[in-house]
Parts: structure tokens; C-alpha cells; sequence
């Protein structure tokens, strides 16, 4: 009894763990907020965390577009932001002087630039953070829809799309940047 007792909870521990539909392993929850003023739906999810080292580096898949539902109007950028703990009013931020971010798509090279650069000291806790954007132009992003592979850097550190991350960067562009016919 004390066998078949532990043979059932060894089974419930392992069968949520076990794929139903075979499909990839979802790395993005995309998070949508829709500002009524503005007319104005931004999604987001993150894709790729580098929590290992100094400085963390995140990566986020980011789209918005006039209206409550994709059309159109989607513009498309990845959102990239660092953290660095255990510093000072003195540490010199690790991306303030990287203006693009290269992305590796297969084979070929795309250079995008990075806007929107700001950085923030957070005195209690230590830590500086760094955000920044780079925006990809509707071309670019069906060659991120055809990519086999997918990697980049930004400021030296590099960072690369594991299969599902690549997946989900694919899905999020399908559904919330091509989901409505261009005019």
C-alpha cells in the first residue's frame, strides 16, 4: 500500500511536467494595456533574462497600435533593460555609450540603433538600471519570421534566442504586429 501510495504521487509530480500537445514550451506571456485616452494598446513580454553576472540583462518583445485590437498602425521594438547590483552614485553605467544593438539573424547581420536610453540609481537598494528600445522596421521583422537562429548583443554582452524563445518572438510578431492586412 505504502508502495503504490508513492507510485501515485511520483505520477502526479511528473505528468504536469510532460508536454499535452507536443507544441513548444511557452517563454512569453504577453501582457497587453490598452490607455483609452490615447487610443492606444501596448503589449509586452519577455523573452530572454541573463541573470547571471553583472550587469542583468532582459530582453522584451514590445508592439503597440491605435485601437484595441492589432492593426495596421503596430510598430514593433525589443525592449532592453539591465540591472547592476551593488552599485554606487559612481559606477559608470555598462550601455550608455551603446547606440545599436546587432542582431545575428542565421547568417546575416542587422545593425539597429537604440533610442530612448535613460538610466536610474536606486540609492536604498544599490542598483542601477538602464532601459532602452530599438525599434525594427516591418521588413526587418519578416526576417525575424523566417530566422532558423537569432542572436545579438548590445554594449558587449551578447545574448541568444533559445528554439522557444525564437518560437514565442515569432508567434508575438504574427499575432500582434501582422494580424490585420497593411492598407
Amino acid at each position: 500500500m505504502k508502495q503504490a501510495y508513492s507510485v501515485t504521487l511520483f505520477l502526479l509530480a511528473i505528468i504536469p511536467a510532460i508536454p499535452q500537445d507536443g507544441q513548444p514550451a511557452k517563454v512569453c506571456r504577453a501582457e497587453a494595456q490598452y490607455d483609452r485616452y490615447t487610443d492606444l494598446t501596448t503589449v509586452q513580454c519577455d523573452l530572454i533574462e541573463l541573470g547571471k553576472g553583472a550587469p542583468k540583462l532582459t530582453v522584451q518583445a514590445n508592439a503597440s497600435f491605435y485601437g484595441k485590437e492589432p492593426n495596421d498602425t503596430a510598430k514593433f521594438w525589443f525592449g532592453l533593460s539591465s540591472f547592476k547590483g551593488g552599485a554606487n552614485r559612481r559606477t559608470e553605467p555598462a550601455f550608455k555609450e551603446a547606440t545599436m544593438v546587432s542582431l545575428i539573424v542565421d547568417s546575416a547581420r542587422l545593425e539597429v540603433p537604440v533610442k530612448d536610453y535613460s538610466n536610474d540609481f536606486f540609492e536604498l537598494n544599490r542598483l542601477l538600471a538602464e532601459r532602452a528600445r530599438a525599434e525594427i522596421s516591418r521588413e526587418d521583422l519578416q526576417k525575424l519570421l523566417d530566422a532558423r537562429s537569432l542572436e545579438g548583443n548590445w554594449g558587449g554582452v551578447g545574448f541568444k534566442f533559445s528554439n522557444a524563445a525564437l518560437a514565442s518572438l515569432k508567434t508575438f510578431i504574427s499575432r500582434q504586429v501582422f494580424a490585420a492586412p497593411t492598407r
